[in-house]
């Protein structure tokens, strides 16, 4: 037990620096976005700077609560606590899609009005040009890091910083036209519009995952499809039916019920049933639990159903 807590705590910890890592960088980003954009009036500009700043948010989060979801199973969380995960990527979501509304709103407010008789200058072209490098170096190390770990947090915290780094090109391309031609000024106000549909979107990529995991919803069929045939598989096991899989805390938990011989014995059941668990749980890594109910062979295919066998 002491290693597995270990483990976990390293693991807590390597998750942790690499969000302090992003955290760092977004108030870097958020310090210079928001003052180049009220320097040169460029609401798009603002509204990337909210959308870094948003990211600050959820690097909190995950610096929080890395420590609790990646502590070993106890008698209070028989399953582990990657749910408290789960709830996190659902913070992430809902935040970036609220980010995405309230700057869709206020730019559409401010389309066609004269606001500001400011100009963005070269300033504003360089943050933004800036902030598009950095964040997708920092989208590509964190997303590397995630796949490390294994955690869905971290994954989902890394597509936040692609899509502050991807809603930069319009506002990039909204500031250049802008300082070229004051005519041009409405394109900061769209520019702000197409930053949340990038916020809004990346934030439906985050919940999607999430949305499934809180339902309880199966597998993809393909996965579903490679753990029944490495349960068939084993030797011993005449058929598999009732089997059941659904994605919860981020793995996947399967039960099934197997038939075998009837005049197997105990042992030989437990054996049989042991090697299937087992099967599965090695054929895909996010599979976290199996339970196996052993039954003998039946000709209506399920010893429940049938009134002799």
């Amino acid at each position: 037990m002491q290693s597995t807590l270990q483990g976990s705590d390293q693991k807590a910890e390597y998750i942790q620096r690499t969000a302090v890592v992003g955290l760092i960088t977004n108030i870097v980003l958020t310090g210079l976005k928001g003052y180049a954009g009220v320097l040169s009036g460029s609401r798009a500009l603002v509204a990337d700077a909210v959308h870094s700043l948003s990211d600050l948010a959820t690097d909190v989060a995950i610096i929080v609560g890395a420590r609790y979801w990646c502590k070993p199973p106890d008698d209070t969380h028989p399953l582990g606590h990657k749910g408290i995960e789960t709830v996190v990527s659902l913070f992430i979501g809902l935040m970036l899609i609220l980010t995405g509304g309230g700057i869709a709103i206020d730019s559409l407010q401010a389309l066609g009005s004269d606001s500001t008789s400011l100009r963005p200058g070269l300033f504003a072209i360089a943050v933004a040009a800036l902030s598009l490098v950095t964040k997708e170096i920092l989208f590509r190390w964190t997303i590397r890091k995630a796949r490390e770990t294994g955690s869905g947090a971290l994954a989902a915290n890394a597509w936040h910083h692609r899509s502050d780094g991807l809603s930069t090109i319009p506002v990039l391309i909204a500031v250049s036209a802008s300082m070229i031609s004051r005519s041009m000024m409405f394109l900061d106000s769209i520019g702000g519009i197409i930053v949340s549909i990038f916020i809004v979107k990346a934030g439906w990529k985050v919940l999607q995952p999430v949305i499934g995991e809180v339902t309880n919803s199966a597998p993809p069929v393909e996965v579903v499809n490679k753990m029944m045939n490495a349960a068939r598989s084993v030797n011993g096991v005449i058929s598999i039916h009732r089997f059941r899989a659904r994605m919860q805390g981020g793995g996947i938990y399967v039960d099934l019920h197997l038939q075998v011989k009837g005049n197997s014995t105990v042992r030989q059941g437990y054996t049989i049933g042991k090697q299937v668990e087992e099967s599965v749980m090695d054929c895909d890594s996010s599979v976290r639990d199996v339970i196996a109910r052993i039954e003998p062979f039946s000709p209506c295919g399920d010893a429940d159903s049938c009134s002799n066998y």
